[in-house]
């Protein structure tokens, strides 16, 4: 076998067994003093008898006899994971992972209750309501007031624009209003719902916690609904007041159905009604609609008569 001299043109493998070269003895030498390659990297050249490890190579032995083989990198990094790692024992790193995902499905579970409470409510107003035996005929989702569409056909006129009742808090921007219609099937006795989130956004709720506005009205069909509705308008009915205050009474008719409405606004806490697993208080929830349409009810047979 002959001696390789500095300049020899070898051939090499790398470590992943892919064939490489020609490339000068020497650059291999200085490569594996580096540590980039083993002393046992297999070489080949036209005078070689086969693939030679390069510690063994004549002319090469002898300067590669002091280079220990690269300590092999632990899987998944090297050096560099392991001094991340440092002073940390196996079960402190999964404890802090499992801390790290239980914290993050709490703030997921924030946002998303932020996000869809309204929605909830919603749904457990239905529920009530549904399950007393009214049938929903009638929903809808739109922008806020004074951005929103006119309110369903029959339903009472939404308060104007600018009402405190019904505006977000300074510096929050309000969710969209969610409106429902109802009706006894044996009486035609009407219940309308609008609620809007006022704090939607997860900042906005963990500053003033969750409010929204409920407003709530109750309506019958009678048959001089147009005079009722003339001397409403005349006695500037609360609904047209621009600044009504929460638990303010108002009236209206609806001249195209017959219908005559009391209606009340007011805030509302939906944590009182939702926790943070979106589970709904449907007894709670319940008694507080029962509450305002009993009220409600009660206003306009006291009014209009039954």
């Amino acid at each position: 076998m002959s001696t390789l001299t500095p300049g020899t043109a070898v051939h090499w493998t790398d470590p992943s067994g892919a064939q490489q070269g020609p490339t000068p003895a020497n650059e291999i030498v200085g490569r594996i003093e580096r540590g980039e390659l083993s002393p046992e990297t297999p070489l080949w050249w036209p005078e070689a008898p086969g693939w030679t490890p390069a510690n063994q190579a004549p002319g090469l032995a002898e300067h590669l006899q002091s280079v220990a083989p690269p300590t092999q990198a632990a899987p998944g990094g090297g050096h560099a994971i392991d001094a991340l790692m440092a002073g940390l024992s196996d079960q402190e790193l999964d404890d802090e992972f499992l801390a790290l995902i239980d914290r993050s499905w709490d703030m997921y579970k924030e946002t998303e209750k932020a996000a869809t409470i309204d929605e909830t409510i919603v749904g457990g107003i239905i529920t009530a309501l549904v399950d007393s035996g009214f049938v929903l005929i009638d929903i809808g989702t739109g922008l806020p007031p004074g951005l929103a569409t006119a309110p369903p056909a029959g339903a009472p006129a939404a308060p104007a624009a600018g009402s405190p009742v019904g505006a977000a808090p300074s510096g929050a921007e309000a969710g969209p209003q969610h409106s429902l219609r109802f009706e006894v099937p044996t009486t035609g006795a009407r219940v309308t719902v609008e609620l809007q989130h006022l704090t939607p956004g997860l900042a906005a709720s963990k500053v003033l916690n969750h409010r929204a506005n409920l407003v709530v009205g109750y309506g019958e069909r009678l048959g001089n609904a147009g005079q009722i509705g003339q001397a409403l308008r005349s006695e500037v009915a609360s609904a047209f007041v621009a600044t009504p205050e929460p638990g303010t009474v108002s009236f209206d008719a609806d001249i195209s159905s017959g219908y005559v409405y009391a209606r009340i606004e007011l805030f509302l806490e939906p944590d009182l009604y939702v926790d943070d697993k979106l589970a709904v208080d449907h007894d709670l929830l319940r008694r507080h609609i029962a509450a305002l349409v009993h009220t409600m009810r009660t206003f306009v047979h006291t009014r209009f008569g039954s």
